[in-house]
Formats: structure tokens, sequence, C-alpha cells
């Protein structure tokens, strides 16, 4: 006869709480292995305790109950390892992400930055291959590398080469409202035919306070706010969205350090450069 376990001795076999159990059993992630119909009180098997181990370390991990569900649903070894890997891929991502942020507030506690230099630029109407939509800023990130590959396959079907470094357009609402209507571009030359969300359009001409960032976009506040002080402080601010050039992309650089963004904040002059 199999030996039934209580959920109070699983749970110390195991080290998963009582309501950790509960909510893994409503969940179908870990079922017991047998309900008492009169009490309702659970009762697991000894075999249970290895994938409940397993359980435990997924979620140590911080791997979402359905992706565990999923791992221990795999059809095959091959299948099972390829979420596993997958899931440690993401965690490894979100901790140069956190290394990044903690060197980021290292350096800003170190005193303040070199200053900045800011030039101003009379930028001409620029005839471009775009994607527009709107978006929140929690989506922006895939939605962003999605449309600038989109625009690129579109330029190489079609044969037409870039005419200059790609850029995006962000309105005031995205940062105030954490959404707003964006646009990727790419500056072209030649004759382009839309195709699905790529279409062809003209950027009007534009007066731009221009600073230089280096190094990772996530860390672009700390190139923004010394460009918006200085715009602020001169009086030259005027409505309009912010128009990022990306010099040297994540295609172009071996590493985050050496990526080169131009920021371009809309300003009034009454005397452009020609």
């Amino acid at each position: 006869m199999a030996v039934k376990v209580s959920i109070g001795d699983f749970s110390r076999m195991t080290h998963l709480s009582v309501k950790a159990l509960r909510l893994y059993h409503e969940l179908g992630l870990l079922e017991p292995s047998e309900i008492d119909p009169d009490t309702g009180y659970r009762s697991y098997a000894l075999s249970q305790v290895p994938v409940a181990q397993v359980i435990r370390r997924f979620r140590d991990l911080e791997m979402p109950v359905d992706r565990v569900k999923a791992v221990l649903n795999a059809a095959d070894p091959d299948q099972r390892n390829a979420l596993v890997v997958e899931h440690l891929k993401r965690m490894e991502s979100a901790l140069e992400r956190t290394q990044g942020v903690v060197a980021s507030l290292r350096s800003l506690l170190d005193g303040p930055p070199s200053p900045l230099s800011i030039e101003y630029r009379s930028v001409p109407a620029l005839r471009v291959a775009a994607i527009t939509k709107f978006v929140t800023l929690s989506d922006i990130e895939p939605w962003w590398s999605e449309s600038f590959s989109n625009i690129r396959r579109v330029l190489r079907d079609q044969g037409v080469s870039p005419a200059g470094p790609q850029g995006g357009l962000y309105p005031t609402a995205l940062f105030t409202e954490e959404a707003g209507e964006v646009t990727v571009f790419v500056p072209i030359a030649g004759q382009l035919a839309p195709a699905g969300d790529v279409v062809v359009r003209e950027l009007p001409a534009v007066e731009l306070a221009i600073a230089v960032h280096r190094g990772a976009l996530r860390e672009a506040d700390r190139t923004y706010a010394p460009l918006g002080k200085h715009v602020v402080e001169h009086a030259v601010a005027v409505f309009g969205a912010i128009r990022e050039n990306y010099i040297i992309t994540e295609e172009d650089a071996g590493d985050e350090s050496q990526l080169l963004t131009e920021i371009g904040w809309p300003i009034f002059r009454t005397t452009p450069a020609t």
C-alpha cells in the first residue's frame, strides 16, 4: 500500500509552504495524490517529492508558474531543456540590466557628470521609410526592435539603401502619460513602395538642440536631463517630439558602451543656421 503523506509533512519534506502547495494544486501544477472527500484534507505520495523539489528550484529562479508547468509537461527532454535554457537566458539578461543599473547608480552617487556639449542644428525636411504606432512605454522596446527590423527588411527586398542613420520621434505624452504615437524611421533617397506597416513620409524641417548620448539607451535620461535643462534655461524650448538619431547601433557596436545616439530637443530660433 502506498504511503500517504499529509500536506504538513510534505511541506516540511519539500520546503514548500502549505499556502504554496494549495496554490499549485489550484493551478494544476502539483495536485495531491488523494483528497479526503469528507474533510478535504490533501495527501501526497512520496514519489511526488522530487517533482516538488524541482518546482521549488524553478520558482527560486523566478520561472512563472505556467512556464514551470510547460517544463514538467514537456513531451521530450529536448523540449524541456529548451524551455529551461530560454528562461536562463532571460535571467542572464535581467542580471546584465541589474548590473548596469548598479553601475549607473554608483556613477551618479560619485558626483555630477562632465559638462555636456550641446549644438543647435537646423535639420532639413527628411524623406523616410517609417512605421508609426500608438505604443505604451512598457511595450516600446520589443515594438521598437521589431519595427526597425521590418523597415530594414522592406528596404532590402526593394533594393533601397538607407540615406542616413535610423531614428525615432518620441512625443511628450510618451514620457508624461507613458503612452503616445511613436515613429521610427530610416532616411531614404530612392523610390520605395509601402509594404505592411512601412510607409514613405516626409518629416518636416525642424530646429533642434542636440546632445550626444554614449552608451545604453536605458541610461539616456542622463543626457536628456542636462539637454532639457539647457533649453529650459535658455527659453528656447518649443512643443514637439524628441528626435533620436542612432549613429552607432547594437548591430555596429561590440558592446553597449560603444553605442552612440544623437538626442534632439525641438527649439525655436529666430535666425536658423543656413
